[in-house]
Parts: C-alpha cells; structure tokens; sequence
C-alpha cells in the first residue's frame, strides 16, 4: 500500500477509471453479440439498422482510450464483412424471381489513332541516345595516363601469349601429324 498521499489518490483514480472501462468494453461486448445473434437468426434488416450505432459506440470507446484505436477498426471492419456475407447468402438463398436484366449490346466505336511517319519516330530515337552517351560520357571520370598505358600493355601481352601458344600448339600437332 502507498504511503504517500497522491499515489493513494492515484490508486483511487486508477480503480475507478479501470471500473468505467471495464463497463464500456461488457457493454461493447453486449452489442456486438445481439448484432451476430441477429445476424445468425437471418434478420439481416434489422442488424443493418443496428450497425450504425454500434459503430458509433465502438468509435466512441476509441475516442476515451478504452480500446486502442487498431482494435477498433478491426472490429468495424469485421462487423461489416460479417453483414456483408450475410446479405450475399440471403440473395443466393433467395429463388429466382426477379426478372433478368437484359444485356444490350452496344458497339463502340474504336479510337482512331494517328500513325506518325517512321522518319520522325526514328529521328526522335536517334537524338535521344545521342544524348544520353553524351551524358554518360561527361559523367565518367577520364583515365589516367599511366592507368590507361598499364591496361593497354596487359592487353596487348596477354594478346601476344595467347597468340604464341596458339602457334607452338599448332606446330607440336604437326609434328605429331608427321
């Protein structure tokens, strides 16, 4: 128990307050099962006219802190499908007595679209990655000398060893041929 006097208030306070809510969320409770019970007896009318205000309750429940406001979308949201299904089965149920609606059917006629000569079309194409190499190539940053020289020379030796085993391949199969 606390000793100081506001943590006494506050356990006051709190009691008191747990006690409304504990009211708000029965009562919520008590609503939502008539709203299914009704739902569950096919009286699909009624629930419908019910909803609304169930809905302003929850949102009111939302609005004092009793339930978080996530909980209470939830709930909405499945008070509604949970109508929703209950109206599509009443219609399935339902026999066959409304009239068909008649499907007419209407032509549309198909837009009319433009051909653009192939001379411009390519000439747009051209210009455009023109422009872009040129953006590409400002964008990089230019080699240097002795970078650019170092992967020179590696290619062109790489070039000339692979050339040469070619060469001494060639020449041991000939032997081997003779």
């Amino acid at each position: 128990m606390a000793n100081i006097k506001s943590a006494k208030k506050r356990i006051l306070v709190i009691n008191r307050r747990t006690a409304e809510n504990r009211l708000v969320k029965r009562a919520l409770a008590t609503e939502i099962k008539k709203f299914r019970k009704e739902l569950d007896a096919k009286n699909v009318e009624s629930a419908e006219k019910m909803l609304p205000n169930l809905v302003a309750h929850i949102n009111e429940a939302c609005s004092h802190g009793v339930i978080h406001k996530n909980n209470a979308s939830r709930k909405v949201a499945r008070l509604y499908l949970a109508l929703n299904n209950a109206k599509l089965a009443t219609v399935e149920k339902q026999p066959e007595t409304v009239t068909p609606v008649v499907e007419e059917k209407v032509e549309v006629a198909a837009p009319v679209v433009e051909e653009k000569p192939a001379k411009k079309v390519a000439k747009k194409a051209t210009t455009k990655t023109a422009k872009t190499t040129e953006v590409k190539a400002e964008e990089k940053p230019a080699k240097t000398t002795k970078t650019a020289a170092k992967s020179t020379a590696k290619k062109t030796t790489t070039k000339t060893a692979k050339a040469e085993e070619k060469t001494t391949a060639k020449k041991t199969a000939k032997k081997a041929t003779k």
